[in-house]
Parts: C-alpha cells; sequence; structure tokens
C-alpha cells in the first residue's frame, strides 16, 4: 500500500521529528504497519501533534484487528479506548513518518509503525476482550500429583481437589477464565477414566468436560521430590524442592490440543513456592497458547446435527458454505445412523455463526435446539428453518 500522495513537507517547529526519520519509543520489534492520521488544520504545529498521535492509534486499531473480529472490537470501543488506544504509543516500538502535510483543512501524517503484537494480546487477554469474542468458554482443571513414574497408582485420594490444582485453577481465575466448581469435578471424575487422562487419552478429557459442562480441559501430571545439599555461596546444607509439570489444553468440542506445557522448577527453603511457581508458569504459558488457537482466522465450530441423513447434510453445508459470513470451510467429520457432524471453520465467533445461521433463511429446514461454547446443537425438520421452529 503506498502513502497518500499529498506533499511531503517538514514542520520543523512541531513536536514529532521529520519525514524519514525513525523514532523509537518503546524499543524491541514489531510487526510493521502503515497507518494516516488526521487532525483539523488550524494550527499547523498543533495539527501536527494530533495527527501524529492519531495515526498512532490507527497503528493500533490495526493489530487490536489481529486479534479481535470488527464486531468485537465496537461492542468494546469504549474498553478498548480507555485501557489500550490511550497508550498506544506503548504498543509502537518505532515509527517513521513517511508522508505529511496539509489537505482539504486537515493536517495529515502517514507512519510506517512497528507495533508489539505479543504485548497487545496479553493486554487484550488482561481485560478479558478475547475470552469474551469466545463466548467466555468454561475450564477445568484435572492436574494431579502422582507417585514418581507410577501414573497408573490412581488412588481415591486424587479424585478430590488438590492443593496444586487450586493453584492452578486461581492462575486462570487471575486471568479472567470461568472455572467449573470443585463439586461439579468430584461427581463426574472415576478413577478408570481418571487414569486414562493421565496417560494422554484426550477422548477421556473430553467425555469428563462434556459431563461437566466444560469447553476446555486442562490435564496433566506432576512430580515433588526434594534434596537436601549446600546452597550456593554458602556450605550450609539447605532443602531444595523440586516440581516436575507436565499438561496440556484440550478443546472438549474437538478434543484438539490447544496447548501444552511442560517444565521443571526448583526453589529452595519452600515445597508450597515451588508449587506456586510451577502453577503460575503453567498458567501463564497455557492461557498464552489458548488464545492465540482462538485467533478469529482459525475458530472452529463443531455443528451436531439431529435427525440427520446424507442428503440433508451436505445440502446444509453448501448452504452454509455460500450464506454464512466469513466461513472458510465446512468440513463432514461423521454421519452415524440420524447423528451428523460438521466442523465449520470461519473468521467470525460461533455467536456469529449462530446469529447467522438462524437468520439466513437456509434452504433445508432445521430448528436450533441449543449452543455451548464452539459447539450448536441443531436438528433437521420438515418445516422452514430458522431459530425455535
Amino acid at each position: 500500500m503506498a502513502p497518500p500522495a499529498y506533499q511531503n513537507q517538514v514542520q520543523t517547529q512541531s513536536t514529532p521529528p521529520p519525514a524519514g526519520q525513525e523514532v523509537t519509543l518503546a524499543g524491541g520489534e514489531g510487526t510493521e504497519v502503515l497507518a494516516e492520521g488526521a487532525a483539523a488544520d488550524n494550527d499547523a504545529a498543533i495539527a501536527r501533534d494530533h495527527a501524529l498521535r492519531d495515526a498512532l492509534r490507527k497503528a493500533v486499531e490495526q493489530g487490536v484487528g489481529t486479534f479481535v473480529n470488527s464486531e468485537t472490537r465496537v461492542q468494546n470501543y469504549q474498553l478498548l479506548s480507555d485501557k489500550v488506544y490511550s497508550q498506544a504509543s506503548g504498543y509502537v516500538s518505532s515509527y517513521k513518518v513517511v508522508a505529511e502535510g496539509p489537505d482539504a483543512g486537515l493536517y495529515r501524517v502517514t507512519i510506517r509503525a512497528k507495533v508489539k503484537l505479543d504485548r497487545l494480546e496479553d493486554d487484550l487477554a488482561a481485560i478479558g476482550i478475547l475470552l469474551e469474542e469466545q463466548g467466555r468458554p468454561r475450564l477445568m482443571v484435572v492436574v494431579k500429583e502422582v507417585p514418581k513414574d507410577d501414573i497408573l497408582a490412581v488412588t481415591d485420594r486424587m479424585l478430590e481437589t488438590e492443593q496444586f490444582e487450586t493453584m492452578i485453577i486461581d492462575a486462570f481465575q487471575s486471568r479472567g477464565f470461568p472455572v467449573v466448581d470443585a463439586a461439579t469435578v468430584r461427581q463426574n471424575l472415576q478413577k478408570d477414566q481418571l487414569r486414562k487422562i493421565l496417560e494422554g487419552d484426550n477422548q477421556a478429557a473430553t467425555l469428563l468436560g462434556t459431563r461437566s459442562g466444560a469447553e476446555v480441559v486442562v490435564a496433566g501430571g506432576l512430580s515433588a521430590s526434594n534434596e537436601r545439599r549446600p546452597a550456593p555461596y554458602t556450605s550450609a546444607p539447605t532443602d531444595f524442592y523440586k516440581v516436575r509439570l507436565s499438561a496440556r489444553a484440550v478443546n472438549v468440542a474437538s478434543a484438539e490440543v490447544l496447548g501444552a506445557t511442560a517444565l521443571t522448577i526448583e526453589v529452595p527453603f519452600s515445597a508450597d513456592a515451588a508449587r506456586k511457581q510451577a502453577a503460575d508458569s503453567a498458567g501463564t504459558e497455557l492461557v498464552a497458547r489458548i488464545l492465540r488457537g482462538w485467533k478469529r482466522h482459525q475458530v472452529t465450530t463443531q455443528l451436531h446435527c439431529d435427525n440427520a441423513d446424507y442428503a440433508k447434510v451436505q445440502k446444509l453445508r453448501a448452504e452454509v458454505l455460500a450464506k454464512v459470513r466469513g466461513v472458510k470451510s465446512v468440513v463432514q467429520r461423521d454421519l452415524s445412523g440420524s447423528l451428523a457432524l460438521l466442523e465449520i471453520v470461519s473468521e467470525t465467533s460461533t455467536q456469529e455463526v449462530l446469529d447467522d445461521l438462524g437468520t439466513k433463511n437456509l434452504a433445508v429446514p432445521f430448528e436450533i435446539k441449543g449452543i455451548s461454547g464452539n459447539r450448536i446443537d441443531i436438528k433437521f425438520t420438515d418445516g422452514p428453518s430458522g431459530p425455535g421452529r
């Protein structure tokens, strides 16, 4: 994209540097974008300052657009303005003015800016916008402490909520995730099922998640040990506590692993401190991986269809591809008896897919039975299609 053709002049009396000079704001790398800002040209120096600030904001708005869709941005405009756009220069590592000048009563400044998307993603997660776009899916945690190298030794004690699980739950809740309560997990968890989950069986994890009303299951195991040895810089014997943790986040609707982590933490003096540090580190890494898997260009919605047959499924598949906004592909995953599963990959959220299914008057008749996270349930009918019909 070429910069505008208005004059490339320099206003030396204004604070922004002249065109072509790179300005470092926060240091570090970033993703380069081209953005234009404008301000009323009542005073050239003041207008140039305001236009530059507007251009920096527009650059950050483009960065936000890589994580959330336009509808989410509109719905959260005030929140984004208060929390993100108001500190736009903090997300821009550097910029160059590539064109500037008066134009029809406005002063325009075009910049080539490097936007720090990693920091932007972290802050969008911290204020809950990325979670909100996904419909605030519920998460459940099944991370058990097991005897070293013996995950088959599942006991009744392990069916209870353990201290380390509570630490993991706190790590996710502090980042805005709604979490299934411990009583629901205990009610649905069985020893054979837990053994399979600890062995890495994602189907067992998704079954537990479905029964418990969760859209994401964080599952894994940890082992703990301690050793007494001299600490660095002293000959005094000290207890060192080591925690090894392996955990994964599983999408309940698809059994897809959204992210995984494996880490070892060792600290002196306190076993609880080692566990807490491991929980925080695992929570931070898994949150980042889960959110990256939820970027709007990779939203996967599972459409579970009742009263289905091959002809109905193929007709619906063609209709969704042709009429539902933002859909990139529709894949038939299963057709067993009267039940079918379609997987819709779209640039829009599951809620937006649902809205279009209910309002686009698709040729194949069906009724919408429900939605849970990224799962939509419908039933083919013999009458007109649409919500509740």
